[in-house]
């Protein structure tokens, strides 16, 4: 069990790169649970946080080029960023930063710039679709750790190291294994958990990369 109450197994170091002890936050990158709540991943960057004292930045990000893009799916998406935004707004310790490109490309660097005042980086696990090659290629990029950490279910994706190729093998899988994943749950508030210590964060270098207006 980490430190953070998540299983290890749902935790993943995608560089080896160190943590900034004289970061002015810890960077929270969304990119598959968009959601403030019961998420594993923002509850361990809650964590990091407190670790270290300093607030925790979010940035939600949603990018044009893509495979299968489309006004609908964006739509879908730009909605819950602004869910995520409203909840957000007031909680002491978080500074949430919606960013929607307005041309294919106009997104590049932000994450990067945004990590090199970062004690570390975490992001969501999600190993389909473009988000491995997208995570692979920030932490090379990257000068401080970035670490996966999941939060799809129940059970966690690492879980098994095979491919179940019937629904009733991976049931029987399940059987045997799922109550050694059920405990611990997600926290249900995890922004909760920050210091109610007032922050001034400065975000200055990301003027080339405006707030999404809801």
């Amino acid at each position: 069990m980490n430190a953070s109450q998540i299983p290890d197994i749902r935790i993943v170091d995608d560089n080896a790169k160190p943590w900034r002890t004289d970061g002015a936050y810890v960077l929270y990158w969304m990119t598959t649970n968009r959601r403030l709540r019961s998420n594993f991943a923002l509850q361990h960057a809650v964590w990091l946080a407190e670790q270290h004292g300093v607030p925790l930045v979010i940035l939600e990000a949603l990018r044009l080029d893509y495979q299968w893009a489309s006004p609908r799916l964006h739509q879908f998406i730009i909605q819950g960023m602004r869910d995520n935004a409203q909840r957000a707004e007031g909680t002491p310790g978080v500074t949430y930063f919606p960013y929607v490109e307005s041309a294919a490309g106009d997104g590049k660097g932000l994450l990067r710039t945004l990590s090199q005042n970062a004690v570390g980086v975490v992001t969501d696990y999600f190993p389909c679709f473009f988000v491995p090659r997208m995570v692979a290629a920030a932490a090379k990029k990257l000068d401080v750790r970035l670490q996966s950490v999941d939060a799809n279910g129940v059970m966690p994706l690492q879980a098994t190291d095979r491919v179940y190729t019937t629904a009733a093998s991976f049931r029987r899988f399940l059987h045997k294994t799922i109550l050694d994943h059920v405990l611990p749950l997600p926290e249900r508030a995890p922004l909760a958990a920050l210091s109610s210590m007032a922050y001034a964060l400065d975000l200055s270098n990301t003027t080339r990369w405006p707030y999404a207006d809801f």
